[in-house]
């Protein structure tokens, strides 16, 4: 059997997740692997050819799964991928000038996104700060330190690898994670960012394929946990990047490739969440939107 699957390009997390089934190496069930890369967002390709049947998997952003399979959009999870913990996403200041998220109000912060809707939606739920007064900018991840140092703006939020710059930044530090906040909020101590979605005629028409798929999966990341260094020097040959900070940066998320009654609980309290923020019309149960 032949298979797709598409990840984000460039991401150096997904991209060593996948290495080993789109580089031939994990060969059980009787799968053969074609695994591609395609736009990071603002571009919704990635969820696009998976609807469009171009590939049969994808990982995609929850949000953005959820909002496709509310549409009616022909594509059911699997398991979640990533998920966040207490690194890799957080707000950073200059060092010394705010002490809690509540002096921050009537302050300009900086993200990848402009105004960031969950950071928005976490401020206000778990610190008490008044939306209204927090003003926006947008400028790309690898710029937002800098524009730290410079004063452009008072707060950034840092992601990924750029959440262990400003962590080693001498003149910055981070004053909450969407982590932090998120336990304050809820009591979960994790996130789900990324999660594994089919084209529904996948499984349709092989119903026993679920779990050789999170098989395979768990062994392709199990493949780069032994083989970290060797997956990130070949990442480095094709998108650059500091080698320390990629291998830091990756042990950020957790990743177990499940959908557990606890994932499912947190999976429905983050809908609600979206649904709060406007970045879903409704809520649903969750549970049907995933193979059983």
């Amino acid at each position: 059997m032949k298979l797709r699957l598409a990840h984000y390009r460039n991401r150096f997390t997904m991209f060593r997740i996948y290495y080993a089934l789109g580089a031939g190496l994990i060969k059980d069930h009787g799968i053969d692997w074609t695994v591609i890369e395609v736009p990071d967002p603002p571009s919704r390709e990635l969820e696009e050819c998976l609807i469009r049947g171009d590939v049969d998997l994808a990982n995609v952003y929850l949000p953005n799964f959820l909002e496709r399979r509310l549409a009616g959009a022909p594509v059911v999870g699997l398991c979640t991928e990533w998920k966040s913990t207490r690194k890799g996403n957080g707000l950073f200041v200059r060092r010394g000038t705010f002490a809690q998220p509540q002096e921050l109000e009537g302050k300009t912060i900086a993200t990848h996104q402009g105004r960031h809707a969950i950071h928005k939606y976490l401020m206000k739920n778990a610190y008490g700060v008044d939306p209204q007064s927090l003003r926006w900018a947008a400028s790309p991840q690898e710029t937002l330190l800098d524009i730290l140092r410079r004063g452009d703006a008072d707060a950034v939020v840092l992601l990924d690898q750029f959440f262990f710059h400003g962590e080693q930044a001498a003149g910055a530090e981070c004053l909450y994670t969407d982590g932090d906040a998120w336990k304050v909020l809820t009591g979960f101590d994790e996130m789900i960012k990324h999660m594994v979605a089919a084209n529904e005629a996948l499984l349709r028409n092989d119903p026993g394929l679920h779990k050789p798929l999170l098989d395979a999966f768990r062994k392709s990341f199990a493949y780069s946990e032994r083989n970290i260094e060797e997956v990130a020097d070949i990442f480095i040959k094709s998108y650059g990047g500091d080698r320390e900070t990629l291998l830091v940066s990756a042990r950020y998320p957790r990743m177990e490739f499940t959908f557990t009654e606890a994932e499912r609980r947190l999976a429905q309290r983050q809908m609600d969440m979206f649904v709060e923020v406007g970045r879903l019309p409704r809520s649903e149960p969750v549970e049907g939107f995933f193979a059983a």
